[in-house]
């Protein structure tokens, strides 16, 4: 039988680079990603049709994960999972293909600065997540919004980039209790994080 995909060689390759809370917060979306465009295309070994792959190697989904691994540093990881691939569907002439086309692309690429925009990959993650109602992007600002009180904005700024959290919620008069329960769980909540 052929190697799974997402299995025997996404999943690897991107363990092996997990070596860092930062690489594993990037690398743990990236194989989200890869996980949904096995459930799009369909392109696994076990219940679906391998060829698939080169249409997924075409699809936004996996320009997302270039993007996100290019502005993140891990070009070389998306090389490697590229030439396993080519090793383990060479007989596929359509995956062939389309591993090729991807890999010649990159090598272009190498050559010249590719810019990524980092508030686009941001963007692109904060979606993906599920946790907001609401994530917009323009005028070099992005800015997400929850349903439980909470706006992310992060700016691009003359010297580089600033991420701001607010938490709003409003209390009426008669409720200040609750109002100084909720601030006092809050501030515990801000001091217990570690980034």
């Amino acid at each position: 039988m052929t190697a799974d995909f997402i299995r025997q060689i996404v999943n690897p390759v991107l363990n092996k680079y997990m070596t860092s809370l930062d690489a594993s917060r990037v690398l743990g979306e990236v194989k989200r990603l890869f996980q949904q465009g096995e459930d799009t295309y369909r392109f696994s070994v076990y219940n679906g049709d391998p060829r698939n792959i080169a249409v997924f190697l075409k699809s936004d989904i996996f320009t997302r994960i270039v993007d996100i691994l290019e502005s993140s540093g891990f070009s070389s990881l998306l090389t490697e999972i590229l030439v396993e691939t080519k090793k383990s569907y060479g007989d596929i002439k359509e995956v062939e293909e389309a591993v090729d086309e991807v890999l010649s692309r990159l090598k272009t690429e190498k050559g010249r600065v590719v810019e990524v925009d980092p508030l686009q990959t941001i963007e692109s993650m904060l979606r993906n997540t599920g946790l907001f109602k609401s994530v917009e992007l323009g005028g070099g600002r992005l800015t997400a919004e929850t349903d439980t009180g909470w706006i992310l904005q992060v700016t691009r700024g003359k010297k580089g980039y600033r991420v701001k959290a607010v938490f709003t919620r409003s209390y009426s008069r008669g409720k200040t209790s609750e109002l100084i329960g909720e601030v006092v769980r809050l501030a515990e909540w801000i001091s217990s994080l570690r980034l």
